[in-house]
């Protein structure tokens, strides 16, 4: 079977929407995995990590809803993200049999880090102009969104 970097024009031309965008998807988590395994982490704990960059604070009942995951999956990421350094659980006040997990200096900074190489993926993609890019970006939402909606109509 051939290699994806050796499909010809004609037949990613034939591919269908979801199939490129898999295949940009591919390339582009290719591309950052090289910084996140600098960190000592895997790109899955790593996206739990951006996850709580984006809401830092919160419970790891809310984080795994968040993500559509079980605690137990969430619960094995945080505790390498802890041993990383990255992030720290701690009990909470109003219900102790809760965690709160916050994101430590060090994961913030690690977040940093890979958001620069993620700025500099897309500043390496030329094809499109700026323009183009950012609407691109605004049809691809529409579609994530739409998709989201169906995922969450066949899961209930």
């Amino acid at each position: 079977m051939k290699g994806r970097e050796h499909l010809s024009l004609e037949e990613i031309s034939n591919m269908p929407l979801g199939s490129l965008i898999t295949t940009i998807s591919r390339a582009h988590m290719a591309f950052l995995f090289n910084e996140i395994e600098k960190l000592g982490i895997t790109g899955g704990q790593f996206q739990f990590l951006m996850g709580l960059a984006r809401e830092d604070g919160i419970t790891q009942e809310d984080l795994a809803n968040s993500f559509h995951m079980n605690e137990s999956t969430i619960a094995r990421a945080l505790r390498k993200l802890e041993d990383a350094g990255m992030v720290q659980r701690n009990v909470d006040e109003n219900n102790r049999r809760k965690k709160i997990i916050t994101v430590t200096e060090k994961g913030k900074t690690a977040v940093d880090n890979v958001r620069k190489a993620d700025k500099k993926w897309e500043e390496r993609i030329q094809s499109l102009s700026l323009d183009e890019k950012n609407k691109l970006k605004e049809l691809l939402s529409a579609l994530a969104i739409e998709s989201m909606e169906l995922m969450n109509e066949f899961r209930q």
